[in-house]
């Protein structure tokens, strides 16, 4: 994918930056709000978590679209001023999800090796 930033614009008072580009893709389908968060996270050389992608603008019949995003200076600024969207949403429940199956073998691991020792 090729992104050609045209507009960056610093917000101050909301700790971030509104940025439009353009990027073009290869032909087929559109990729998805991730895929255009990493490409704009490499471009700019911030780390992706800090993205948020505002609207995807496709043009019909070309393999480009434009992009306007918010990249934000922390972490906390983001998740209080922006809504996850579903594919984001996805990607956090499924972490948490493997945190937790994590944590419960950790517990079964401990209460067996306590057993074992006694």
């Amino acid at each position: 994918m090729e992104v050609e930033v045209q507009k960056q614009v610093e917000v101050p008072l909301l700790n971030r930056q509104r940025v439009s580009a353009m990027v073009t893709y290869d032909g087929g389908a559109t990729p998805s709000i991730l895929e255009f968060k990493d490409v704009l996270a490499s471009k700019l050389k911030v780390h992706k978590d800090l993205v948020a992608i505002r609207h995807v603008y496709q043009r019909y019949g070309f393999p480009q679209a434009k992009v306007i995003a918010h990249i934000y200076k922390k972490r906390e600024e983001l998740l209080r001023l922006e809504k996850l969207k579903k594919g984001e949403r996805k990607v956090v429940e499924a972490a948490k999800k493997e945190a937790e199956e994590k944590a419960k073998a950790d517990a079964a691991a401990k209460k067996a090796a306590a057993e074992g020792a006694q």
